[in-house]
């Protein structure tokens, strides 16, 4: 096999490799990046026009709000603890209601920070009345704000400080990745030797 003939097989395998990992991290970042279309479709107002914050008119609080105690916690075997963004996650349920589950969204600095006033993991977990804020995504709830008697994980902090950024981030990640490797696949379909040029170009005059 000449080396040509193994380069462009290479190439066109590292471009499908590429086109795979965009497709597979895409996956993890649909359900905050569908939160965050929602939210902005939830605050579109009558006029057209989008108001930003928390309105009681929108009637988006009423549907989205949810009372109880955290009565399940569990964290992903896969990924578990990795402080990776999309990929760390904790899923938890609220008041036994096995059919509504909710998926945290946060890092290591913000899990620290919440422990101040609230762990999933203390033995007091359960007997702390929470607030969860959420958008439905699928079958689940992505949580976008936290409220016990102790403290509060806020909208701005989990939502703005850490969503928001790492949604951007992973969209230009994945849009990087696949144009990469499209364009890798593309150069190792339609690429030709200069050997193989030259005769085609040869054959051509005679």
């Amino acid at each position: 096999m000449s080396i040509f003939r193994v380069r462009k097989i290479a190439f066109i395998n590292f471009g499908l490799l590429l086109i795979f990992l965009a497709s597979w991290i895409s996956w993890y970042i649909y359900p905050l990046a569908r939160t965050i279309t929602k939210e902005f479709s939830a605050y579109e107002m009558t006029d057209g026009s989008f108001e930003y914050g928390m309105s009681e008119e929108l009637g988006f609080l009423e549907e989205h709000v949810f009372y109880g105690k955290v009565s399940y916690a569990a964290v992903p075997s896969l990924f578990g603890g990795s402080n990776i963004p999309f990929f760390d996650k904790i899923y938890f349920q609220l008041n036994g209601d096995s059919k509504c589950t909710f998926v945290l969204y946060a890092n290591d600095e913000i899990l620290d920070e919440m422990a101040e006033w609230y762990d999933f993991s203390a033995m007091n977990a359960s007997e702390v009345p929470m607030e969860v804020r959420a958008v439905k995504v699928g079958d689940k709830y992505i949580v976008k704000a936290m409220e016990s008697t102790d403290g509060i994980l806020s909208w701005e902090y989990l939502m703005d400080g850490y969503h928001f950024y790492w949604c951007f981030m992973g969209v230009c990640l994945v849009s990087f990745m696949f144009v990469l490797g499209l364009v890798l696949v593309i150069v190792g379909i339609v690429h030709k030797p200069r050997r193989v040029a030259e005769q085609v170009l040869s054959g051509d005059e005679e």
